[in-house]
């Protein structure tokens, strides 16, 4: 019987996820009904036949990177007014908070710019609790799920003064370099992404020996995701695709 691990970039799961599913809240983060379990278990059975999950390694960022980070205070300075001119400086950064306050008169201005960071900071805290719920549901996946295990490296950044969440930085490198490191306890890695970055990783335990299948999902219209799949598909041993209609019902989407 084949060892089999299962290797899922976290965040490229939940953009396929998004993008196959628009009933699907994002909000939400993960599907609540999905039998993780049985999803995985149900995927190494069609990628190799006999094969048995050892473990499922579920690759998710550690911290959201915030920015602005810092906002200097002019009320706790021993130089208000230097503190004044780089809280302006770094506000000013965003287009519309500029246009604003160079039409503000100082009085007027130092209030706006209160205003504003207690904006910035409302987001951030609202942020953070969504960042701290997204944990909390990985968490209780991995008490409530066979041999699946959350693993955290890196950082999402967010930009406070447009409420945007950038790529993930680091999550890619640890999936990869773990691949490596662990190639001993599996015969076949299971990768489900479509990130053409892990190629050189993938070459590598294909080095040692180990059989490397990457999973790609179908559109309801038949087409291929993530994008970059096609590249790390020629790489790999083999590919698998999962049909939109397989899917969802594994997902109970």
């Amino acid at each position: 019987m084949k060892k089999v691990c299962v290797f899922v970039d976290g965040e490229s799961f939940r953009h396929s996820i998004v993008e196959l599913f628009p009933q699907f809240h994002k909000e939400d983060y993960l599907p609540e009904s999905a039998d993780w379990t049985a999803l995985y278990d149900w995927l190494v059975g069609n990628v190799i036949s006999g094969g048995e999950r050892i473990r499922t390694y579920w690759y998710v960022i550690e911290y959201i990177d915030f920015f602005p980070y810092h906002f200097p205070n002019p009320n706790k300075s021993s130089n208000p007014a230097k503190a004044r001119i780089e809280l302006k400086n770094l506000l000013c950064k965003h287009e519309p908070y500029k246009n604003e306050l160079n039409t503000l008169g100082s009085t007027a201005c130092d209030a706006r710019m209160t205003d504003m960071v207690k904006e910035l900071r409302q987001r951030q805290i609202t942020m953070q609790k969504r960042f701290d719920g997204w944990r909390a549901i990985q968490d209780g996946i991995a008490r409530k799920h066979q041999a699946i295990e959350f693993r955290r490296a890196g950082a999402m950044k967010h930009n406070l003064f447009d409420n945007s969440l950038g790529k993930e930085k680091a999550v890619d490198v640890k999936l990869a370099s773990d691949m490596i490191i662990l190639k001993d306890i599996y015969d076949v890695a299971v990768i489900v992404s479509g990130d053409q970055d892990y190629v050189p990783a993938v070459q590598v335990v294909k080095d040692f020996g180990k059989r490397v299948v990457n999973v790609a999902f179908i559109t309801r219209g038949g087409q291929l995701l993530p994008g970059g799949a096609r590249r790390l598909n020629q790489r790999t041993d083999s590919s698998y695709s999962i049909a939109y209609v397989d899917l969802a019902t594994r997902l109970q989407i």
